[in-house]
């Protein structure tokens, strides 16, 4: 009965995810969309290992996936009507923007690479330095995978800080910008190709990867899809998405190319990848996350969870609690003790629980359909916005999609864990909006001063055109 219960979950995810496709036009830059899809890959994988793992779920954990969807879905629309609603008095007689080239400098894109490798250069450093009394040798393989293993599972503390801080966390903030733009001019048929903002972007893929996690990474992937529809929605006049079959499969082996690669990285980056096929290791990523959440409702977890909420918000809110040490004091967070790995018989199930179970750790049930509800109102304006900045914006970067850029990707991975809340939440985040502020002002003054060139040269062609013509 309980694969039974497991099948219906899967087919009623699809059969929202086909209504939300229909009613947004395709578009899966869409929040609801990504929110489903995520949960709807994830039962599918679990399917697919029903033997090893016995993937039977419970009532409950299929109706709190199935609420929770609808809730999410429901509340994104809700915020999509009332915002049209209240802005669809100003901009009802107005036409929407037509792109128009960002061309900046040389010398810009020059300083932006140049930045780039000295940032590299700098963490990578740094990183080795931290790792050396931890057993380090002085390699930066073997100190990015030290650093990786003592950031997540010890509570000695460690982490850069300083100016290799600043520059990690700039260097990452810089790549949304360079891909925006990168992405911009290549979708947009009317645009002239920004090779070097994709040079620029490109370079900055090491930095996501120095820490050891591959989060960052996979963060700017899911930017750049969701980047890759709007832009593709603007130069369709924002009409819904047609994707032909070729780049489906352009898009499908991109993909598969990286979940390909997505274990042998592990090797690069100075940690063990294990005995398991490339399937099961990402089973644990994709599927595994939804048995985990079963194995917390019914109060079947192996081991079993040895601690209790303290406060409000302990455990959702716990990346927020300690990258705030100035409000909360200092903290060093043990997730060994809050995400237990788990196992099925001889089977390693990992240690994520999809985004429910902090919510419902903290806040039972219905608190989690608020902190749900809530997670999608934010997701929704922060996608219209960035709509609207498209449509009728200065043409320069909105500070929307650089935010959408990383809420894209806690959408789409709320499946793995309470990722909406850690990322966004935090004082990185912070960090990264004041980092994105400055850069988007820098671009803006750039860009002013070379419409002020550009017009100046004209003023003074068509002066030397009169002075000759009185000649």
């Amino acid at each position: 009965m309980s694969r039974m219960f497991s099948i219906a979950l899967l087919l009623t995810l699809l059969l929202f995810l086909a209504l939300l496709l229909m009613v947004y036009g395709g578009d899966f830059a869409e929040p609801s969309i990504l929110f489903v899809l995520g949960f709807a890959l994830s039962v599918f994988n679990g399917l697919t290992n029903y033997k090893a793992w016995n993937f039977n779920l419970s009532l409950q954990t299929c109706m709190v996936v199935m609420v929770g969807a609808v809730v999410f879905m429901a509340t994104a629309y809700g915020v999509k009507t009332l915002f049209h609603t209240i802005v669809a008095g100003d901009v009802s007689s107005r036409r929407y923007k037509e792109p128009r080239n960002i061309t900046l400098p040389l010398w810009v894109y020059v300083a932006g690479l140049m930045f780039t490798c000295l940032s590299f250069i700098v963490v990578s450093r740094s990183i080795v330095a931290l790792t050396l009394p931890y057993g380090g040798d002085g390699s930066l393989s073997k100190a990015i995978g030290l650093y990786d293993h003592l950031n997540k599972f010890s509570t000695e503390g460690v982490s850069i800080s300083g100016i290799a801080s600043l520059l990690y966390l700039s260097t990452n903030a810089m790549a949304y910008v360079w891909l925006f733009l990168a992405m911009r001019s290549f979708v947009i048929r009317t645009l002239k190709k920004d090779y070097f903002a994709l040079i620029n972007a490109l370079a900055a893929i090491p930095m996501s990867l120095i820490s050891g996690g591959r989060n960052s990474l996979i963060q700017l992937g899911v930017a750049a899809f969701a980047y890759w529809i709007l832009f593709r929605r603007q130069n369709n006049h924002w009409q819904g998405v047609r994707l032909r079959f070729r780049t489906v499969a352009f898009f499908m082996i991109i993909v598969l190319a990286g979940l390909a690669l997505f274990k042998p990285l592990l090797s690069l980056m100075g940690r063990e990848p294990g005995e398991s096929t490339i399937y099961e290791y990402l089973s644990i990523y994709i599927g595994a996350p939804m048995k985990n959440l079963d194995a917390f409702l019914t109060g079947s977890m192996n081991p079993s969870l040895a601690v209790k909420s303290m406060k409000w918000g302990d455990m959702t809110l716990a990346s927020t609690f300690a990258s705030f040490p100035q409000v909360f004091g200092h903290t060093v967070l043990d997730w060994l003790n809050w995400q237990p790995f788990q196992r099925y018989g001889n089977v390693d199930l990992g240690n994520v629980f999809t985004t429910y179970y902090a919510f419902i750790f903290d806040w039972g049930i219905a608190g989690a359909m608020l902190a749900v509800a809530f997670i999608a109102a934010l997701s929704q304006l922060c996608y219209e916005s960035t709509v609207y900045a498209l449509q009728y914006g200065s043409g320069s970067v909105p500070l929307s999609m650089m935010l959408y850029g990383a809420i894209s990707y806690c959408c789409a991975f709320s499946f793995f864990s309470n990722r909406w809340m850690s990322t966004m939440l935090n004082q990185i985040m912070l960090k990264n909006i004041i980092i994105w502020i400055a850069l988007i002002l820098l671009t803006n003054i750039i860009l002013g001063h070379g419409i002020a060139a550009g017009e100046e040269r004209h003023y003074s062609a068509k002066s030397s055109d009169v002075k000759e013509n009185i000649r």
